[in-house]
């Protein structure tokens, strides 16, 4: 599966420079709790797929970018919001950090 706007693709992979260390630790942490089972934040790696690889549940997900966007006041579009909109960890970090960049 492809992400639905194919950022990650056709961006690149974004780097976790200082500015995106922050978000990259808080997202790696959020989804080791939300894995099923819960795992650690070593676990979790850029190319585990959220669903397959980690059984990550949809509610828990949308619940934690609600968590996210409060903690780092932005604003996700609507249809970022889903589970499927998101094809691996990486994929989650790299929109994240992109959301945090432009605000």
């Amino acid at each position: 599966m492809t992400a639905m706007n194919g950022d990650t693709a056709a961006a690149g992979a974004v780097s976790t420079d200082s500015a995106g260390a922050p978000v990259k630790e808080w997202i790696t942490e959020r989804v080791a709790a939300i894995s099923v089972p819960p795992r650690t934040a070593a676990e979790i790696h850029d190319t585990q797929s959220l669903t397959d690889d980690l059984g990550v549940d949809s509610l828990a997900f949308i619940e934690t970018l609600v968590a996210f966007e409060e903690k780092f006041g932005v604003r996700l579009d609507e249809e970022r919001l889903l589970l499927f909109s998101y094809d691996t960890v990486g994929d989650l970090t790299d929109h994240l950090i992109r959301t945090c960049a432009r605000s």
